[in-house]
């Protein structure tokens, strides 16, 4: 298991208006670039917190957090708004998922959950996408946004999107789900930055790069973002929960389950009003989890590798944030060219893990050395938060 607490080093940098704390071992220049350039906004509070899985981001650092006061930062949340991670726990075990039943299930989900770019094969009813999601559209949501995006309801997604089938060192078996807001949180990013960018030009606003446009409190166009944003978090709750109904017909379908309970759904690109250092402001979490102390997270390692489900330890120098994942050390890029795809499923095939991927051809960009090691990781945030069960991996299904 990870490190004590007490081991952990956490660098503090003062190169900006306010310090940056970083648990991070390594962190890339463009990441501390990006991290300087978030210490010197004129409305950054206290100290920006630097996670140890963050890697340059747009903007700002995956894997970063920003206290506001009365601002919000587009690029700080991100283009995948209210993307995260839900867990499900099942009373199968390993004895009872055979190899077969394990294939026969991933296979019904590839089939029934799109992956990729696509939306669905049939037209989404609206009305009732509407009423589950529970929340009046805001204005601030185009039409043509919200058309596109509701197609897309109960989708996977692409990038280091991923639905993986998984146990535990006792046996028992799980399945966790990495996605969110689709098209949606994306088209609302790029506009509102776009017009935060504008805003900032035309009243001559102090901006440390044009990444980080905001919008002041009082802008009517934060109200209108924030909206848009809320509106986002809830949609990709939904989205992820019409996949694992997908997921568990998949396994009422070719298995004995009897139990497929939904225990965690957490984002991890998002912003929220809260209490830090005796002042009220704005957390930015990009690729973070909020982890105050007791608090259940869900923390997905590489293809290949550990996950892990902890709880918060509520460290208030990280404004009770913890890591969202493992983090990459390389670009996709860059793992494309260190490693065929082929040879990447043969590996995962003699490590006992079986892939299914919507783009054969990038699955490479998700490889295990493309990621920071998930043990270091959890061992640099034992602060931040304490580990309650080890999940590897059976099968994935990517996006």
């Amino acid at each position: 298991m990870p490190a004590a607490a007490g081991s952990v080093k956490v660098e503090v940098l003062t190169r900006g208006r306010v310090p940056i704390k970083s648990w991070a071992a390594e962190l890339e220049s463009t990441a501390l670039e990006q991290a300087i350039n978030l210490s010197n906004l004129p409305f950054a509070i206290r100290h920006v917190a630097l996670m140890p899985d963050a890697h340059a981001g747009y903007g700002m650092p995956i894997g970063g957090v920003l206290f506001a006061d009365r601002a919000v930062v587009p690029y700080a949340i991100g283009v995948d708004i209210g993307c995260g991670v839900a867990l499900v726990e099942t009373d199968l075990t390993v004895t009872m998922l055979t190899r077969d039943r394990l294939e026969r299930v991933l296979e019904t989900i590839e089939d029934r959950v799109p992956t990729g770019t696509s939306s669905q094969k049939h037209r989404v009813d609206r009305e009732k996408a509407e009423v589950e999601i529970g929340l009046p559209l805001p204005e601030s949501i185009k039409e043509p946004w919200f058309e596109r995006a509701v197609q897309q309801l109960g989708t996977l997604g692409s990038g280091n999107h991923f639905l993986e089938i998984q146990r535990d060192e006792e046996g028992c078996v799980y399945v966790m789900l990495h996605s969110g807001s689709r098209s949606l949180g994306k088209t609302i990013c790029d506009e509102y930055h776009k017009r935060a960018l504008e805003q900032n030009v035309m009243s001559a606003s102090v901006l440390p790069h044009k990444e980080l446009a905001y919008l002041p409190l009082e802008a009517e166009d934060h109200k209108g973002y924030w909206a848009a944003m809320e509106y986002a978090l809830r949609f990709a709750e939904v989205n992820r929960s019409r996949m694992l109904d997908q997921v568990e017909r998949a396994f009422d379908k070719h298995t004995a389950i009897g139990r497929f309970e939904r225990t965690v759904d957490v984002h991890h690109n998002y912003a929220t009003w809260e209490h830090h250092f005796g002042q009220d402001g704005i957390v930015h979490r990009k690729g973070a989890v909020r982890a105050r102390k007791g608090e259940i997270v869900l923390i997905p390692g590489s293809m290949g590798t550990a996950s892990y489900v902890g709880a918060g330890l509520g460290n208030p120098e990280s404004f009770e944030t913890c890591q969202h994942g493992a983090g990459r050390a390389m670009s996709r890029t860059a793992a494309r060219k260190r490693m065929p795809s082929a040879e990447l499923f043969r590996e995962m095939e003699s490590l006992g893990v079986r892939v299914f991927s919507g783009d054969p051809k990038t699955a490479a960009e998700e490889a295990p050395f493309a990621y920071k090691d998930i043990e270091a990781v959890m061992a640099q945030s034992a602060d931040l938060v304490r580990p309650i069960r080890r999940l590897t991996p059976l099968g994935v299904v990517k996006g």
